[in-house]
């Protein structure tokens, strides 16, 4: 006789909703996402609305489009080396000039002056 092997049942509705939301701020609407990973809007949809487990070739391709931090969702009792919304925002830094890098640098220096711990 077999022995039954302990499996453990990886929850992907968090993610799910991380990628919709990742869809959302991108401005995709899911059948334009579906046309970029070349699935059908409805298998998008069950992903995002009630964790249905993509095909590992489909699961990196969106937490890669979007950078999405799997760590965070696989390991949530540690501190992610870097958070989805410290990717993203990566992402979206390397995008500006330095003239309007100035500009969130301004915003975060404000911020640590409000927080109390000065700049640099």
């Amino acid at each position: 006789m077999r022995k039954k092997k302990d499996t453990h049942s990886f929850d992907f509705r968090p993610l799910g909703l991380a990628i919709r939301e990742a869809r959302e701020k991108a401005g995709l609407s899911r059948n334009d996402l579906g046309d970029k990973v070349f699935y059908g809007e409805r298998h998008i949809a069950d992903i995002e609305n009630i964790g249905k487990h993509p095909s590992f070739q489909l699961f990196h391709d969106l937490v890669t489009m979007f950078h999405i931090s799997v760590d965070e969702y696989f390991y949530p009792q540690e501190k992610a080396e870097k958070s989805t919304i410290r990717r993203q925002i990566d992402v979206s830094l390397d995008e500006l000039t330095d003239e309007e890098l100035k500009i969130i640098q301004g915003t975060i220096d404000g911020i640590m002056k409000y927080k109390g711990t000065g700049s640099k």
